[in-house]
């Protein structure tokens, strides 16, 4: 998710490859359309982030929302049109939220609700009830540091129960955590294990096994600073199975002021080998790491996403020709703003941008199918307005098997 000055020229997508620029062949562009977008008031007047998921198991996305502004999880029941109900403030939350996601913590078959704090180390598990509400609540600290950024769940260690890892900011001497909460079953946590995130401020975090050992790995973004010259970096961590031991950090250095922020996995050559793909607020590239299948990766490959930078990150098949594209959050200064789709040619590389016009300042991307036809729509929770703007697919897929 590395981002890098670039330009459309010619019809070609112009890439970075190391410190040369090169020039990728033009590809035949498959469709992919996207009704205006719906725009809906954000129940919190400085939202920061949104996740989707069905939360009472009737087959429709709803969504859930907050903001570092206000301490309390809103979150609204889908009505299956990208339209939803009344706002519900029930649950909790960090004191200052910035993200929230939706996961099966418990194993219950219901989905619950994890929020960061930028106040305080620890996260906030909202334990969801299947009937849209969340009346359990559970605060974990997270250890080290001062304030959590982001959160995965997954199981860690192979004892089949969910752990939760994340990011954290700390102080001079640990610039850069990472928290492991293991799951002990019955909504109860390990006391919280630090280990180092390979880098500075780390914010982005996501768990996949990168080595086709069957054991989980993380990935990082780690924001960096200007100081001493700690810049950006994704660092890869390969886990030894046991959920709190993992390999030293080996570092995937960025560019000066290219400041990694979000990312996303997603095997974009269909070689079964999980890739990473990176953003920054910096630049206005995407950046590619294809992975060899050991845990390793090449060098990253960049495309043009906007003029004015480029944000969150999500990856679906959203013209249904079986390869991977990017759906990416930029914005023009002031405006417009918009999510940039760019087409997955299958072979690791995407096609030119295709804009779809959303609210001021989109933070955060997600990807759900809200109306229930088998395409992936796309909401963005939009800081500059106060708004969600929901995409509803409205592209034309490939009939079943035609490829």
């Amino acid at each position: 998710m590395l981002i890098v000055g670039l330009a459309m020229l010619g019809g070609a997508t112009a890439l970075v490859v190391g410190n040369a620029v090169v020039r990728a062949a033009p590809q035949d562009v498959s469709p992919v359309s996207f009704a205006k977008a719906i725009t809906l008031k954000s129940p919190v007047l400085y939202p920061y982030s949104i996740a989707a998921g069905d939360l009472t198991d009737n087959g429709i996305p709803d969504l859930a929302v907050v903001g570092i502004e206000t301490t309390a999880l809103f979150h609204a029941l889908g009505e299956g049109n990208g339209r939803f109900g009344r706002w519900s403030d029930d649950g909790g939350s960090g004191y200052e939220p910035s993200f929230v996601l939706f996961a099966d913590v418990d194993r219950d078959g219901n989905l619950d609700a994890v929020t960061n704090d930028e106040s305080q180390p620890q996260v906030v598990v909202s334990f969801g009830n299947g009937m849209g509400h969340f009346p359990q609540v559970e605060t974990l600290p997270s250890g080290r540091g001062y304030a959590t950024q982001r959160v995965a769940v997954a199981d860690l260690n192979g004892d089949g129960i969910p752990d939760l890892v994340g990011t954290s900011l700390g102080v001079a001497e640990n610039s850069g955590n990472i928290f492991i909460l293991l799951g002990k079953g019955d909504r109860k946590f390990a006391r919280a294990v630090n280990i180092s995130s390979g880098g500075y401020e780390p914010v982005g975090i996501a768990v996949a096994d990168l080595n086709h050992d069957g054991i989980p790995d993380l990935v990082v973004a780690n924001f960096g600073t200007e100081e001493n010259g700690h810049y950006g970096n994704v660092a890869v961590l390969l886990g030894k199975g046991d959920g709190v031991s993992f390999d030293p950090p080996v570092r995937y250095p960025m560019r000066k002021y290219e400041d990694p922020l979000g990312l996303v996995l997603g095997d974009f050559t269909g070689d079964g080998n999980l890739d990473i793909a990176v953003t920054n607020l910096e630049s206005n590239a995407v950046h590619i790491f294809l992975g060899r299948g050991d845990g390793t990766f090449m060098p990253p490959k960049s495309y043009f996403v906007s003029y004015e930078g480029a944000g969150a990150i999500a990856a679906a098949d959203f013209n249904g020709d079986g390869a991977l594209d990017l759906a990416i959050a930029s914005c023009d200064i002031p405006k417009p703003c918009h999510v940039s789709i760019l087409l997955g040619n299958g072979d690791g590389s995407f096609q030119s941008p295709v804009h779809f016009h959303v609210g001021v300042n989109p933070i955060q991307v997600v990807v759900a199918d809200f109306t229930r036809d088998g395409k992936p729509d796309i909401a963005t929770i939009n800081g500059g307005d106060s708004t969600i703007s929901i995409l509803l697919n409205t592209t034309q897929f490939p009939p079943p098997h035609s490829h």
